[in-house]
């Protein structure tokens, strides 16, 4: 499958250059359409699910849209398998204490090795992809309109200690926890 860029009523010069190549995959078509559907259908989840469904296209695409050139990743199908290993176990066990070395018995690898692959394929190491996860997944239980306090969603999505937490969240989204879920109260 060919993604192409699309300016509307202009001629591209680049319009038979696919942005990226997903080879025989068609799952980047299918999270297209399930992000057209949450803008389409609305509800309450929308723009909780639209964004999730875009997170995925994008780290479905984070490989496939680089040029060969600047991959520098071999073209063996293990690399590839092996992220999405990676990725599939930490989004499953991102609220559990995890650890680097005992996911890299549990796959069957090396870490240093799981470590390189997964760096050369996302562009960030194992425990960076973690650490956006939680702050990801906090970041959503912070939109939603519940009791929970900045504590309790640290600890349900992994971090053991609330200051460090806040301190993570402030650097990836510029506010501190508390101030950003006020701010959406506030809409």
């Amino acid at each position: 499958m060919h993604l192409y860029m699309h300016h509307e009523g202009q001629a591209s010069p680049l319009a038979d250059t696919p942005v990226a190549d997903t080879g025989t995959s068609r799952r980047p078509a299918a999270l297209i359409g399930r992000i057209r559907s949450c803008f389409r259908e609305g509800g309450g989840l929308a723009h909780i699910e639209a964004p999730g469904y875009l997170q995925l296209l994008l780290a479905v695409l984070g490989y496939a849209g680089r040029p060969a050139a600047e991959r520098r990743i071999r073209p063996d199908g293990e690399g590839g398998a092996l992220v999405r290993q990676v990725i599939r176990y930490l989004s499953t066990q991102y609220a559990e204490p995890v650890s680097i070395e005992r996911m890299a018995k549990t796959l069957g690898f090396n870490r240093a090795y799981i470590s390189r692959v997964f760096k050369r394929h996302t562009g960030m190491t194992p425990v960076a992809f973690l650490l956006q996860l939680r702050i990801d997944k906090a970041r959503q239980l912070l939109r939603e309109r519940n009791e929970l306090t900045v504590e309790q969603i640290a600890a349900s999505v992994g971090f053991q200690d609330p200051l460090y937490f806040s301190k993570q969240f402030r650097r990836l989204y510029g506010l501190p926890p508390t101030v950003y879920r006020a701010s959406l109260l506030e809409e």
